[in-house]
């Protein structure tokens, strides 16, 4: 008997290195907080973790003052909270570095000379400099208590690596979908760059935003579904029930808006008499979420946004999906304002297109995709991407397996002309996503 390893598991195993090399690439590519969304998150993972509690007040000043909500006087994340409960253990352990850290600095900072850049006093960057430059000038206009950057080194730190961390998990999980649908290695290593590298799953993999952590659960909700849809031990049946809804119900507890998407999947996806297995999944993170939003906001159905602080119109869903369809999907898919996956990240095109061979994920998807298209400010505010789309990336991937599975009946010509055509739109999106992504975040 051979002990040989055949080429195709050798690759296999070198697809899993990739994976794990992706997310060193997204920590090494994380500066620390860029914009008020992470900030919010950071904001009430500290409050959680720290001071067990769920106003952000003393870390106000992280949101910019912008996303933020308040009530009764106190200041709350507007943020969803299952983004911040995920990075708990993270925040946790920057927390551990940041008063050493900062006390290095400033003596540092107190020491030496006036030609001294940010990079001689900090051991790792807080922030980027136009975070820096806004939070400083905000701090001396509010007026009010609020963190020095330089002691939240550690904080910053471990958000990023936690963040690339998401992002690897959520490639596990595209590649464990793949699997499921036997692609063979190169077409695995070719779809797991395309998403990881040529899509914004990369960027946002880089900070603390809610997007890959809901998608990384998402994917993860589509894998138990699926799994559950052969299994044929009744105790098999049960754990990947509670694995569909534990992570369905934390991808709805990190954008709300995926409830839209979830609850169909699990009609669709999974079989219909283990429904009430997967709902029970979901009863953790549901009701931990509900706990959160009754501590905060007076009611376990009341949300951060129904007291927004900044934008009057994010307090009603009813204003926030008052958009123009045609202008968002647009905005979300096209060209519009320069943000669209058209112009952006066009393989992600082309996944949602292949997904033609995954009619019921397809349509379970729809009503999600339709209601963003309805969303005010479909370009997210501040960078003009397509970031509502994320969640679904990872899961999108299977369109482009279905592709290059199509491919494999073909003409010998014809998918040598599919490979090569993916692989290009792929190389072709990845300089335009992360040359887009570096030119806002600084």
């Amino acid at each position: 008997m051979s002990d040989q390893v055949s080429a195709p598991d050798r690759l296999r195993r070198w697809i899993g290195v990739l994976v794990a090399l992706l997310g060193c690439f997204y920590a090494s590519q994380s500066v620390g907080l860029v914009s008020s969304n992470d900030g919010s998150h950071v904001a009430l993972g500290r409050a959680l973790v720290l001071r067990q509690e769920t106003s952000i007040t003393p870390d106000v000043g992280l949101t910019l003052w912008i996303d933020l909500a308040r009530r009764e006087g106190a200041d709350y994340s507007d943020r969803p909270p299952g983004t911040a409960l995920a990075a708990l253990p993270a925040l946790w352990m920057g927390s551990r570095l940041d008063a050493d850290w900062g006390a290095q600095s400033i003596a540092r900072l107190k020491s030496g000379s006036k030609d001294t850049t940010l990079e001689d006093i900090v051991v790792v960057r807080p922030a980027t400099d136009r975070y820096i430059a806004t939070y400083g000038k905000r701090r001396q206009v509010e007026q009010v208590p609020s963190p020095n950057l330089i002691e939240l080194q550690g904080t910053a730190l471990f958000a990023g690596l936690h963040a690339a961390l998401m992002g690897a998990l959520g490639l596990c999980g595209l590649l464990a979908l793949l699997r499921r649908r036997g692609i063979d290695p190169t077409g695995e290593l070719v779809i797991v760059t395309a998403i990881g590298v040529a899509t914004l799953w990369g960027p946002y993999s880089t900070m603390l935003f809610s997007h890959v952590t809901a998608g990384t659960m998402l994917v993860w909700c589509v894998w138990g579904l699926e799994s559950l849809s052969d299994a044929k031990p009744r105790g098999l049946r049960w754990r990947f029930a509670a694995v569909a809804g534990f992570t369905g119900a934390w991808a709805v507890s990190a954008d709300y808006a995926l409830v839209v998407a979830v609850v169909p999947l699990a009609l669709l996806v999974g079989p219909w008499r283990d429904a009430p297995k997967v709902a029970l999944g979901a009863v953790p993170i549901a009701a931990l979420t509900a706990a959160y939003h009754d501590a905060a906001f007076g009611s376990p159905l009341s949300i951060g946004y129904d007291h927004h602080a900044t934008f009057a119109f994010a307090t009603s869903r009813a204003a926030t999906f008052s958009g123009s369809p045609l202008e968002g999907a647009w905005s979300l898919w096209g060209a519009g304002q320069g943000a669209g996956a058209l112009v952006m990240a066009p393989i992600l095109l082309v996944a949602a297109v292949g997904m033609i061979f995954e009619r019921r994920i397809g349509a379970a998807l729809l009503p999600w995709l339709v209601l963003l298209c309805f969303h005010r400010t479909p370009t997210g505010g501040a960078g003009a991407d397509h970031r509502y789309l994320v969640p679904a990336v990872a899961v999108l991937g299977v369109g482009l397996a279905g592709i290059w599975g199509w491919s494999e009946t073909s003409s010998r010509r014809r998918r040598a002309w599919v490979r090569v055509g993916m692989v290009a739109v792929s190389a072709l999106s990845a300089s335009l996503v992360w040359s887009h992504f570096f030119a806002w975040r600084g």
